[in-house]
């Protein structure tokens, strides 16, 4: 048959396949982690779910106050998810890189 890959070409382009592709999930993390959590939507919900609350203070509506506390849950949980989301990125990048690594350097 046909020899299309030697072992020793196939390992490297393995691992600099890893080694792109462990960049590309570093960088999104990073970037996500960096810029994620404070879009503009986040920090309008906020100011929203903010207003709400005092308005809800000065008029004693307790239901309209309770809506405001959930709204500013949910905005928190929309950022501790993102943030979650970036460190797996990271982490399989990381792990991307250290194949790359052993596919490279260490001739696995």
């Amino acid at each position: 048959m046909f020899d299309l890959f030697t072992p020793a070409d196939l390992r490297i382009l393995m691992g600099l396949t890893f080694f792109g592709l462990g960049l590309i999930a570093v960088g999104a993390g990073m970037v996500i982690l960096i810029f994620g959590p404070y879009t503009k939507e986040a920090k309008i919900l906020a100011g929203q779910s903010a207003r709400i609350s005092q308005k809800a203070l000065v008029d004693n509506i307790t239901g309209v106050a309770q809506s405001a506390t959930e709204l500013v849950n949910a905005v928190n949980a929309l950022i501790r998810t993102s943030s979650g989301n970036a460190i797996v990125l990271i982490v399989v990048g990381a792990l991307f890189e250290a194949s790359a690594y052993r596919l490279l350097v260490i001739g696995a």
